[in-house]
This record gives C-alpha cells, structure tokens and sequence, in this order.
C-alpha cells in the first residue's frame, strides 16, 4: 500500500511539473489541468500521503518560506551569529514514537546489506567500546568530547563496513556485542544535551552515533533473538525520540539534517511513513534554501570553517538520498527551481581546488570555527589510515547519478572502503 502511495506521489508531482512548465510557456490546457495547477500555493509541495504542504511542512498552514530574504539577510549579517542568520525552524510534529514490541521482533535487515563495488573494508577496530552512560557532555567547541566518541564512530563505521563484505563474521559478533552491552545499561542516558541553550538539544557527539547505531542494529538484526532486538530496539528509540524533541532555531543547519537521517533510518527499520515523510520534507527545504551556486548560507557562513560545515551538510543530504534509494525514490534527482544537491556538489568540488570561493560569504565566527577567512580549514579534505574522511560521500554520489566530481573524486583509492563519523561507510548503501 506505501509503495503505491509513492508511486501515485511521483506520478502526480511529474504531471504538476509538466502542467507547471507548460503554463509558463502559455501552452493552453483543459479546466481539470488548469485546476491542478492552481491547487499548488507559492513554497507548496506534495506531501507522500498526497496533501498539500507548505515548505516548512505543516499540511494546510499557509505560512511561505522566501529563500531570496533569506540569502539576503545572510549576505548582510557581519557575523555568523547574527539574526540574520537565523531561519524558519523545523516543524517537528512527531516527537514520542510508539513502538510495539512485535515491529522490534520482526526486524530482519531492513537497510538491506548491501556491498557494492565502493564498499571495500580491509579493516575494522578491533576493540568494542564500553558503554558510555554518562557523555559527560562539556559542549566546549573543540573540546574533549571530540577525542572521546572519537573510537566509538572508528568502531561502529569500520565494522559495519567489514561486515558487509565478510557478513556473520567477527565483525558482527564485535556490532551485536555493542548494541547488547550498551543497550542493557540504557547508554546515553546523563549528560547528553548541548549544555549552551535552555531548551533542551542532544548534544551533538550524541546525536552523530545514531544514524551508526541504527545501521549496526538493522546489519546484525539476523543474528539476534526476538528479546535482544526488543532490548536495543526500545533503547535505539528513546534516543531517536531524543532527537526529535532537539531544538534547533534554524533548519538550515547541517545538524538539523542529521535530525532528518536518524527520522529517515528510524522509519525505515520500524515502517514509520511519518518519519520518513519528515526526512523527506527536511530534504526538500534543504535544497530550497541553498542558494543558486549550491551554498547553504548559515554553514558557509562559519568563518575560517565555512567549507568543512557546507560539507559536512551536502555529505549528510546525499547519505539520505542514499538510503532513500531503498525505498525507490530519488531525492538526488529533486530540484527547486533548477537547483539540487548536485548544485552543492559542484560547488564544493571547485572550493576544493580554490578555496578562496567562500571569502564572499564567510563571517567573523568567534567561538564557531577554526583557523581564518583568508586559511580556511580544509580538513574535510583529509582521508585517514583507517578510510575516515570528511568527502566520504563521493563514492556514493559518483554511484548513484553516475558522475565524478572533477577534483574531489582523485582523493580517493577505487581499492578502499572509506567513511565519516556521523554518516556511516556511504559506499555501502547502494
């Protein structure tokens, strides 16, 4: 029923595209067209149930997202904290998630476990992380919360890609070791908001184990007990309901994306459309608040680190439309106006080569960013001994519509499974 409820989706937003175009040419069209064209409000999209939603996601409020006032405001502000730089916040409907114990029992491998020709894993931490109770969480930028979740994202990511090449071996026992032990003493549990803001965020560290968490538990959920996956099934969704209630002043944000792949992971392990159907919304604003080049202002915005959070949000837009491929749709090929992910892609692919491209829109970021405007951080560029960095996703992007970003691509060994901590090993998913 879900699946003709997409396919019915897709045909009708092909036919409002088409009614759309032609309009504008002034084709002449019959009255049933002409009505369904007019039944699209400016900033409206379909939503997969078939209603009509405004661009913050809401079904039948009339509110209308205007990026142009956005840009403008982002071009103005002086620093990246200023107002200015502030935009609508997501309108997060679902935030308790119930569950039965009888979807947790049913569990059988709903990511799929796919290895495709990038998914090649030579080596996987050997060490299964003690459960960490207290995150001890200090929200200093910078700090030491990095250095400590740091092997956990080495251990998750590395032996899910091991696991998909060599499945039901030591990799998997070290995973469902992993899930057992945390889950059972409720992992994550003190300490584990942003420290910075009265209303309550998971903390960031936190939030970048879910989306690993949740492929780990839908990798190994074979090898468990009905029992052991209602254990860490319930213990995935009091974090991802942690998740949802987050508060984020903006839904530009790279980590507001993140939101959005644990909703679009979490839906698709447990078949809720609704959280789907939030990724999906959260992905469809993404690319309407980019700017033409592919830029997404509050994350360029970030001084001397402005290119690594413009990566860090194409990287998590394209593992969700990765994963979006398992439920047969692409979210690669979306536009608004003209402009997708692929813009952002391009856009970073020449940033990459000139640096230099983010002068006109990075701020003063006292406090947000690492090095200057003039030497900007280029980390994300960096591929670690144990395939770890920041452009994991180009392998996937180059799998999915089939092209390699020009400078990017050339970072990388065709003989080498690569990965970033937040989004899992992207080579696997297709």
């Amino acid at each position: 029923m879900k699946t003709l409820s997409r396919t019915v989706t897709a045909l009708m937003l092909s036919i409002m595209a088409c009614v759309s175009f032609g309009l504008s040419l002034g084709l002449p069209f019959g009255p049933l067209t002409s009505a369904m064209a007019l039944t699209f409000k400016k900033g409206e999209v379909l939503g997969s149930d078939g209603s009509m939603k405004d661009a913050n996601g809401l079904a039948g409020e009339s509110a209308v997202s205007d990026p142009t006032q956005f840009w403008r405001k982002a071009e103005a502000a002086k620093t990246c904290h200023m107002p200015g730089l502030e935009h609508y916040p997501d309108k997060i409907k679902i935030r308790t998630i119930r569950v039965d114990d009888k979807t947790f029992e049913n569990v059988n491998a709903p990511l799929g476990l796919n290895a495709g020709s990038g998914c090649k894993f030579d080596y996987a931490a050997d060490q299964v992380p003690s459960p960490m109770v207290d995150a001890k969480i200090t929200s200093k930028y910078g700090g030491q919360d990095s250095k400590r979740f740091q092997p956990i994202y080495e251990f998750l990511n590395t032996n899910i890609g091991l696991n998909r090449i060599k499945p039901q071996g030591i990799a998997q026992r070290r995973l469902k070791s992993f899930l057992l032990d945390w889950s059972s003493q409720d992992a994550l549990k003190k300490n584990i908001r942003f420290k910075l803001m009265k209303k309550f965020r998971l903390d960031f560290h936190v939030q970048s184990l879910l989306p690993t968490m949740i492929i780990a538990y839908s990798d190994v959920s074979g090898s468990m007990t009905a029992s052991e996956r209602i254990q860490v099934g319930r213990w995935l969704n009091r974090l991802v309901e942690q998740s949802q209630k987050s508060s984020f002043p903006s839904r530009q944000d790279n980590k507001s994306y993140l939101r959005h792949l644990t909703a679009l992971l979490w839906g698709m392990v447990i078949d809720h459309e609704g959280l789907i159907d939030q990724a999906r919304q959260g992905y469809r604003n993404a690319i309407l608040d980019m700017r033409p080049d592919g830029t997404f202002p509050k994350d360029v915005s970030r001084g001397g680190t402005g290119l690594h959070y413009q990566n860090r949000s194409t990287n998590v837009l394209l593992t969700m439309a990765g994963y979006a491929t398992l439920i047969g749709e692409d979210w690669i090929g979306y536009e608004v106006n003209g402009r997708s992910v692929k813009n952002a892609v391009l856009w970073l692919d020449r940033a990459g080569r000139d640096p230099t491209m983010n002068k006109i829109y990075a701020k003063s970021c006292e406090g947000g960013s690492y090095d200057t405007i003039d030497e900007p951080n280029l980390y994300h560029l960096d591929v670690s001994a144990t395939g770890e960095s920041g452009i994991s996703w180009v392998p996937l992007y180059t799998a999915l519509p089939g092209v390699k970003p020009e400078f990017l691509s050339g970072k990388f060994l065709e003989s080498r499974g690569y990965w970033s901590n937040s989004y899992g090993p992207q080579a696997c998913v297709v």
